[in-house]
């Protein structure tokens, strides 16, 4: 059996986490196999990929049986820098990624969730960082792209208190971009990757470029990418149709 399926629908990626016997716990052989995948997809003409999970569980982190060899902080480290690779690649990938976090999120599968660019959590299920409990600090990138996303002191409370954090307050804090429940999340997932997959894929891709490094330019660097990027998509064609169809309407 995969540990992961994919399939192309409509020129939607979808990406099923399928160890669902071990609670998509990921162990080394999941990691290559992700790792395969994602390089795979770099070569595909699709819009979006979505990442959603066979069983109860999301992600329930890495695999205990796994995690067991890593003996020497050697292990350990090799085992980290396999992940933020990954990891990496998922958040670089030019289009944009969803996660459809239909179950619970735990330990590094919380982390996983951060390396995508829309969370959307199953209403019954919650996200939770419990490294502490473990005796370690995150190890893929979570506390990083944490403190990115919530604030330095938010980030600070969730890795030091481990508790989990329901569907409402994951909202409030902007850990999700929204909850459903357990009978529409896919669907609701897939809605929204449909809502713009019509679109043309250089478009897509520049919206989220610019997107992604405005995050990190000041903002004269910002204002010079958004022209440079606008100036493209300006001769894409789209616009002179719009542009032709609303005139001809007045007419």
């Amino acid at each position: 059996m995969n540990y992961i399926i994919f399939e192309n629908i409509d020129d939607i990626g979808i990406l099923t986490l399928n160890r669902y016997q071990k609670r998509n716990a990921i162990n080394l052989e999941f990691m290559y196999e992700l790792s395969k995948i994602i390089s795979d997809i770099k070569n595909l003409d699709i819009k979006a990929l979505l990442v959603k999970s066979s069983g109860n569980v999301f992600c329930s982190g890495g695999d205990i049986d796994y995690f067991a060899t890593l003996d020497s902080k050697e292990k350990a480290k090799d085992m980290a820098f396999l992940m933020h690779n990954i990891l990496n690649e998922i958040e670089n990938l030019q289009i944009p990624t969803i996660a459809c976090i239909n179950g619970s999120a735990v330990g590094g599968g919380a982390e996983f969730i951060l390396a995508f660019d829309i969370r959307f959590l199953q209403s019954d299920s919650f996200i939770q960082f419990k490294e502490i409990q473990m005796g370690v600090t995150t190890g893929w990138g979570g506390t990083y792209r944490l403190v990115n996303l919530v604030g330095r002191s938010k980030a600070l409370e969730i890795l030091l208190c481990a508790r989990p954090i329901m569907p409402e307050e994951a909202l409030s804090i902007g850990l999700i971009n929204n909850y459903f429940d357990k009978e529409i999340i896919v669907q609701e997932a897939l809605n929204f990757s449909k809502s713009f997959s019509k679109e043309n894929l250089d478009l897509i891709k520049s919206i989220k470029t610019l997107v992604k490094e405005s995050e990190h330019l000041n903002n004269f660097n910002a204002m010079a990418l958004e022209r440079d990027i606008f100036s493209d998509t300006w001769m894409l064609g789209k616009r002179q149709f719009v542009m032709d169809k609303f005139t001809k309407r007045r007419k």
